[in-house]
């Protein structure tokens, strides 16, 4: 019993809490063996005074590499052990005034190692229950897989942020790369939202980084709309859509701006169907409505009026039929060539304000929603995104999902600039944002459609820090409100350039006036090509005289013929398909005879009745695909939309 108690109390003497006391008590014997030894020397004296600077020094030296507090900590307490060693042995190493100060001093300084130590080892001194080593230990190891990564600094504390800057210790064995691939089991560890962290990667330095984190979402309850920012300004000016999540503005240009290093920009808008694509969309389009040098036209053949309706009166062409786009696509290659001849004319590298000024020539912004329905219907618009930035034209093509099925990858690589809402999984995540930017945490597939107007904006003028910080569009307000704030803007024609070039289609266009919009009829194209306004009778006025010659008491006339179900109905034979057919083989035989080498649906604009064939552009791309799977009149080639002319040789009768 008494061994096991003399061993317990060599233990506690030397473990890690008895030490600092133990040096304590020796400043004892090592005074009082010092003072017997030197008292009397005087370089002695010199000696330990040296001595204790120099052994203070080099502790402050040795701790380079530590914590700042332990540094302090530590050199203070070589200082004052040293400090007194000296002046104890050349005075009275047992005197009352020594022995009180080795005793308070003393004292003080072993509590304050225990402390030190104590909270270092207790996981309930630190918030969160780990201490900043075991956290940062903890969070490494389950998430990485082992600790490959360390902090390079002090993690800088935000109101609802914190930036904490990393190095990778392990260099060949770990890249940023494999760091944005963890962030999902980083997110798990720390029991936040996968949007709630990304990194930052050193453009100097691939083995330094930050870690960003957001705990709380505070773009939950989004923000109001606080008004178009800059009503008859420039279009230059940026375009206010939204917030990002630390309450700065979220905006985008249009427009080249040379000084600033900023190239005019064509934009993908990608979301799901519920993610607020559109309704986002529309706080872009009002913002260029308010500016006194731009115009918009727009084409949306699904879902039209729902799109524009309160928009209608200000856009300066909009058609919602599929035809009606197409007939605006034609336009706009012949618009592309006349604005940048004349910008060329004049010395114009890009459109800017000065060439509005001087050439009646405002900015065009082309939305083209439900862009998907004009891609797999064959309609091109290779050329008109390659050539349009520099004739001052930006293109807003929005899709649900930017697949090589849905939009050609020559159109995907001309969007300069992408908002991308909420979608559907991961793989239409990669095909909308930039792997830079996925790499960096932007994860829209989290949000679908359950946060509506949640989106990531990548766009020149953006700051790069921003790309993969989420932003939310204003929240939605009413159409009247729309229409009143934009009865108050400037209405800007398209200029002498613009209206000539358009030619026919822009001339003949549907013209909406303000306070006269249509309401729930919606205009379909039919299979003949011809538009027809569809809806219900209460959407529809009829003037009495249109009416007067109607007898409401007349018989119903009784039908030419009958037919019961089980039967199929007697018709006549159609044969204006045929008849078309033969008016397409005709033309591309018109064509042969100028020696054409390709040809494609585009060069038989104008389409529906009284054109080349009498028949939609749908259908001309159509009989195209037949003829070119023949193989007789066309063939394939690697431009969708664009097939090979043949030049079939009869062969003689025998």
């Amino acid at each position: 019993m008494t061994d096991s108690r003399k061993t317990d109390l060599i233990k506690a003497a030397l473990s890690p809490h008895g030490r600092p006391w133990l040096a304590v008590v020796g400043q004892v014997p090592a005074t009082f063996l010092a003072n017997a030894a030197w008292a009397d020397s005087a370089a002695a004296a010199i000696g330990m005074t040296v001595a204790s600077g120099l052994l203070t020094a080099a502790t402050w030296w040795g701790a380079a590499g530590t914590h700042p507090a332990r540094r302090i900590h530590a050199t203070i307490t070589t200082g004052a052990a040293t400090a007194y060693l000296t002046v104890a042995t050349f005075a009275d190493p047992l005197g009352e005034a020594e022995l009180s100060v080795l005793a308070i001093g003393g004292a003080t300084l072993a509590a304050s190692w225990n402390i030190r130590k104590v909270m270092r080892g207790n996981p309930d001194a630190v918030a969160g229950g780990k201490s900043a080593t075991d956290a940062e230990t903890g969070l490494l190891a389950k998430s990485i897989g082992q600790a490959k990564l360390a902090l390079r600094g002090e993690p800088k504390v935000e109101p609802n942020k914190v930036t904490a800057p990393y190095k990778i210790t392990a260099p060949g064995e770990l890249t940023n790369d494999e760091i944005s691939r963890r962030l999902q089991h980083i997110a798990t560890e720390l029991g936040i939202s996968p949007n709630a962290i990304r990194i930052r990667a050193d453009a100097d330095d691939a083995s330094h980084g930050e870690f960003v984190f957001v705990p709380k979402d505070m773009l939950v309850d989004g923000a109001a709309w606080p008004g178009l920012s800059s009503m008859g300004g420039s279009i230059t000016e940026p375009i206010q859509i939204g917030i990002y999540e630390d309450g700065a503005i979220e905006q985008l240009w249009f427009p080249a701006d040379p000084a600033a290093g900023r190239n005019a920009t064509h934009f993908g808008a990608f979301g799901m169907n519920g993610s607020a694509k559109s309704t986002g969309m529309t706080f872009a389009i009002m913002e260029v409505l308010s500016r006194d040098d731009a115009i918009v036209w727009a084409a949306d053949p699904a879902k039209g009026m729902q799109t524009f309706g309160p928009l209608l009166p200000y856009l300066d062409w909009v058609e919602m039929t599929e035809a009606g786009g197409n007939a605006m696509i034609d336009a706009l290659t012949h618009v592309i060539t006349a604005r940048a001849n004349e910008l060329g004319r004049h010395g114009f590298k890009n459109w800017t304000r000065e060439a509005f000024e001087k050439l009646a020539m405002p900015y065009m912004v082309v939305w083209i929603e439900e862009a998907a329905r004009f891609f797999r219907n064959g309609t091109e618009m290779e050329g008109l995104v390659m050539e349009a930035r520099s004739a001052g034209i930006s293109v807003i093509v929005s899709l649900q999902r930017p697949s090589a099925t849905s939009m050609p990858t020559d159109v995907r690589e001309q969007l300069g600039g992408v908002i991308c809402f909420g979608v559907k999984g991961s793989t239409t995540a990669d095909m909308a944002l930039p792997d830079d930017v996925r790499e960096a945490g932007a994860r829209p597939e989290a949000w679908e459609n359950r946060k509506p107007g949640y989106n990531y904006l990548v766009a020149p003028g953006v700051d790069d820090d921003r790309y993969a910080s989420p932003a939310r569009t204003w929240t939605p307000v009413p159409d009247a409100t729309i229409t009143a704030t934009l009865a108050q803007a400037p209405q800007t024609p398209a200029g002498p350039t613009t209206t000539n070039a358009a030619g026919a289609a822009y001339a003949n266009r549907t013209i909406h006036t303000a306070g006269a919009p249509l309401t729930s009829a919606a205009i379909t194209t039919t299979s003949d090509g011809e538009d027809v306004l569809m809806g219900s009778y209460d959407d529809i006025e009829l003037a009495d005289s249109e009416l007067a010659h109607i007898d409401a008491d007349q018989d119903i006339p009784p039908a030419a013929s009958t037919w019961s179900f089980g039967q199929k109905p007697q018709v006549e034979k159609d044969d204006s398909q045929e008849k078309a057919v033969a008016r397409l083989l005709a033309y591309l035989e018109e064509l042969r005879g100028d020696q054409r080498e390709t040809v494609g649906p585009k060069d038989f604009a104008p389409y529906g009745k009284g054109s080349t064939t009498g028949r939609s552009r749908a259908w001309v791309s159509e009989q195209l695909g037949i003829l070119a799977d023949a193989g007789m009149h066309l063939a394939e080639t690697d431009q969708p939309g664009v097939y090979r002319l043949l030049y079939p040789v009869m062969s003689e009768a025998a």
